[in-house]
């Protein structure tokens, strides 16, 4: 009798009650109810499968909702068809519910046999299949299909779906990548609560928090890195702050925007390089901190990260947090222990830095130890976004406060040194205006003693003349210089006849171009304006040359006076420092932008020696004039770290039968001279200047005052490009 029973119930189940699995709904939660259990699958493409009655009892059983990589039947499948058999309770008949899917493929969704959703293209021809995934950053983002279910307890969903060819299943950053996953949510409840694809509280916002964070901090570095180039630290952290923010949006915004899954796989890549180049712009950053070169370990996590790279895209299976690993092995061990060490080494005012790598490693061993808690799942999940959070954050700002305030102080003291060059300024302008004022008054007083000496070197003329107490070299020097003081005093006259009367012709053009020239004929004007022109040129190369002829004759007038002064005591000391500072002065005068350093020996044991100070000083004058010029000739060269000097000492020596020599010595790093020059440097006339800026008198004047005047020596020794030292030796009675 039992066994009629039970053939009976085979008869009218038509044997299903047995052997069919069935996916019971009792209710419908806030989080939703995960599909994934109870399915069957069958590869091919039948659309009578899509029915109610379809004979599945054959189909393997199989969990659509594990990742596409673990389920090689799938990958190994063009087109096929899942189906789960549902046993609804009579609370949910008839109710509209909420379909969220999570899949890498296309599909097309059957409830007891009527199409309810479509995602992506499915197709026979794999060519025309377009994978398509409607999941979001949370469910609140995610495409869904409503649709009613029906009334009987007992309904059948089926799933056709079919693979895009040549697509690479990459786990995008630690994401699941479910074949198909399915839930079914109420209508009404699916966005009050934020929930990932596991049924956890999805904090994506924080993502975007942490993005727009690191974008603000890489625009204000970038723009700290402009203003001031000498701190590449600013650069180095703004890079990092620029690639940590665009991997904090870049998952979020390709889940809410993008749908395509080889897109989505392909920024799976993306979402890794950022990774690693995040971590190696921090260590950069931390190493420009401490001024420390990019050594062997930051190229090394280059060449590891770059393959980890290649390895991934070529879809190399490898375990997972082994990038995660890496980048704190290989970049953020290092970075953490400089921060750590930074007081200890370089003073409190690093202590944020080192605040910073203590709340690092702090946060990581509460993110690790969340796991091992005694709480609720959702508790864990919240704890480790948190703690996850605040460790990634604690350096990067710490840093970020630290240069901060680094460009702070800076400012301030930009701020003060500002202040001290505007104050140092105006000190200069009042010492440059009282300077012009001295120079003014030393060139009148100047030209007034060259007056009056020129005619004592015409007294002293006569005088050498009626005595011819002199030494026959004398006579026919001072012989000479009679002739050329009366040759110069006949050229003076006609130049200064041609020079005025060239000034004069000028003015008479002018006037000529603003009287009659305005009334000529139009047709004759341009003739006569070309040869006003032309006389104007010439009056002016005539006045040119003849103030050059001037300066010659002024020139050989110096030259062929005798000094009529009296030797007398003299402070050689104060006397060569005297004009020093106004051969420099005068130097100034001509160029501004000369610059000099002046290194002074004196000899302070030395006493008064006996010398024509004035005539001496022509002679320092004429030292110190030359050696500026060299000083400044070479300058121009453009040598680096060049420093133009001029060196002036004296020194007093012992020799026998009762004498002592005075030793003053002139030396300077400019250009120098070859020894074809310096054997006709002391001639007459002989000069190494551009034409109109040197007589060729200066030194020829210097040697007969040393030799002549004070019976002394003046010898030069000289390098060509590297300097010149003059020696003046001045015997004197010891006293």
């Amino acid at each position: 009798m039992k066994l009629l029973l039970l053939l009976a119930l085979l008869y009218l189940t038509g044997g299903k009650a047995l052997c069919q699995t069935v996916f019971r709904v009792d209710s419908l939660p806030h989080q939703g109810i995960v599909l994934n259990k109870g399915w069957q699958w069958q590869p091919g493409d039948n659309p009578d499968w899509a029915k109610t009655d379809a004979n599945d009892r054959s189909w393997p059983a199989i969990d659509p909702s594990q990742n596409i990589t673990d389920l090689a039947q799938i990958q190994q499948t063009h087109i096929g068809w899942l189906r789960l058999h549902l046993q609804i309770d009579s609370s949910l008949t008839n109710r509209v519910v909420s379909l969220l899917v999570d899949q890498q493929v296309a599909s097309q969704i059957y409830l007891n046999g009527r199409l309810i959703g479509q995602f992506g293209r499915v197709s026979a021809n794999p060519d025309q299949v377009e994978a398509y995934n409607p999941s979001g950053a949370d469910q609140a983002l995610w495409q869904t299909t409503h649709f009613k279910l029906d009334a009987q307890p007992r309904q059948v969903l089926a799933v056709r779906f079919a693979q895009q060819p040549g697509v690479p299943y990459l786990k995008f950053w630690g994401q699941p990548i479910p074949f198909l996953l399915i839930k079914l949510h109420q209508a009404d409840q699916r966005n009050h609560y934020r929930l990932d694809s596991a049924g956890n509280f999805d904090i994506t916002f924080l993502d975007y928090f942490k993005g727009g964070l690191f974008l603000i901090l890489s625009l204000l570095h970038l723009l700290f890195y402009k203003w001031y180039p000498a701190q590449k630290v600013n650069a180095w952290f703004g890079l990092y702050c620029l690639f940590a923010a665009w991997a904090y949006l870049n998952q979020p915004l390709i889940y809410q925007f993008v749908h395509n899954v080889p897109l989505r796989m392909q920024s799976a890549i993306v979402q890794l390089v950022l990774f690693f180049v995040t971590h190696l712009a921090f260590l950069g950053a931390v190493y420009s901190i401490f001024n420390k070169p990019i050594g062997v370990l930051f190229y090394g996590a280059l060449l590891v990260f770059s393959g980890y790279v290649v390895l991934y895209t070529l879809q190399v299976n490898m375990p997972d947090g082994l990038s995660t690993f890496l980048a704190l092995l290989l970049t953020d061990v290092q970075s953490t222990g400089l921060l750590l060490l930074a007081t200890r080494k370089r003073g409190s005012e690093y202590g944020i830095l080192t605040a910073g790598a203590i709340g690092f490693i702090i946060f990581l061993l509460a993110y690790l130890a969340v796991p091992l808690l005694p709480v609720s799942l959702f508790t864990k999940h919240i704890l480790l976004n948190v703690f996850y959070n605040l460790s990634t954050l604690s350096s990067p700002i710490s840093v970020t406060l630290f240069l901060a305030k680094r460009f702070a102080q800076t400012n301030y003291a930009l701020a003060d040194k500002l202040l001290q060059v505007e104050a140092l300024s105006a000190q200069t302008l009042a010492q440059e205006q009282e300077k012009q004022h001295l120079l003014t008054t030393q060139k009148d007083t100047l030209e007034q003693q060259v007056s009056s000496r020129t005619a004592q070197l015409s007294q002293s003329l006569n005088e050498l003349k009626a005595t011819q107490a002199q030494l026959i070299q004398k006579e026919k020097l001072a012989s000479l210089g009679e002739l050329t003081a009366g040759i110069a005093h006949e050229i003076q006259n006609p130049l200064n006849f041609v020079n005025n009367f060239s000034e004069v012709s000028t003015e008479l053009i002018e006037e000529f171009k603003e009287g009659p020239f305005v009334h000529l004929p139009q047709d004759d004007k341009g003739s006569v304006e070309e040869l006003l022109g032309d006389l104007t040129q010439n009056l002016q190369k005539i006045t040119l040359h003849g103030q050059r002829a001037s300066r010659i004759v002024k020139g050989m007038l110096d030259h062929s006076r005798t000094s009529s002064g009296e030797s007398k005591p003299t402070d050689l000391n104060a006397l060569a420092e005297e004009y020093l500072r106004l051969a420099y002065q005068g130097q100034r005068s001509k160029d501004k932008t000369f610059q000099c350093r002046l290194v002074t020996n004196f000899d302070t044991t030395l006493g008064k020696v006996d010398v024509v100070p004035g005539e001496l000083g022509r002679v320092f004058l004429n030292l110190f004039t030359n050696a500026f010029y060299a000083v400044n000739e070479q300058s121009k060269a453009g040598l680096a770290e060049y420093t133009p000097t001029v060196w002036v000492s004296t020194r007093q020596t012992q020799v026998p039968v009762n004498r002592q020599v005075v030793e003053i010595r002139v030396a300077d790093n400019g250009t120098g001279m070859s020894e074809m020059v310096k054997a006709k440097i002391f001639q007459p006339f002989f000069t190494t200047k551009p034409a109109g800026e040197g007589t060729g008198l200066g030194l020829s004047l210097s040697h007969d005052i040393v030799t002549h005047v004070h019976q002394g020596t003046i010898q030069v020794t000289s390098k060509e490009g590297q300097g010149t030292e003059f020696v003046i030796q001045l015997a004197q009675s010891k006293k």
